[in-house]
């Protein structure tokens, strides 16, 4: 196994930043000391359709009552700047947004209804059209590892 891995580093640049999934490199995961799970992220536009903005402490509030208690191992927020398409408008719309990246294992069966839950919550309290997913199987890992 050990000669897949310079094919896989002379390979992988010709990704373009793709994931291999972890069930084409089973033993990946293994060999590098991680676990496979699903890398998530979800987008959240902060405008609502009335042009006021979701503020810090509205988007504090949510986190705290509708992500932490879903995935209280944690999970990053990134702030960023998002573009989509108004098809009822035919207009591109341009708007600060949030994204929230989650490390999960794969086989937690909670992660559909706790995402569902999450997107729903946010586009109800905020009137929103929808909240972006996005998830890529990967490996991954949270333990010390020891410095030499």
């Amino acid at each position: 196994m050990k000669k897949g891995l310079p094919l896989l580093a002379l390979t992988a640049p010709l990704l373009g930043g793709c994931i291999v999934p972890v069930s084409v490199t089973p033993n990946l995961c293994r060999e590098i000391q991680t676990h496979d799970g699903m890398q998530i992220r979800l987008m959240f536009g902060l405008t609502r359709p009335d042009g006021s903005i979701v503020d810090g402490d509205e988007w504090q509030t949510f986190v705290d009552s509708e992500i932490t208690p879903r995935f209280p191992t944690g999970f990053t927020v990134f702030d960023g700047q998002g573009q989509w398409y108004d098809a009822a408008g035919h207009r591109v719309i341009h708007e600060t947004s949030r994204i929230v990246w989650i490390v999960a294992p794969s086989s937690d069966r909670n992660l559909q209804p706790y995402l569902k839950a999450i997107r729903q919550a946010y586009q109800k309290r905020f009137s929103q059209q929808a909240v972006g997913l996005a998830i890529q199987s990967g490996c991954s890992s949270f333990e010390s590892v020891p410095v030499e």
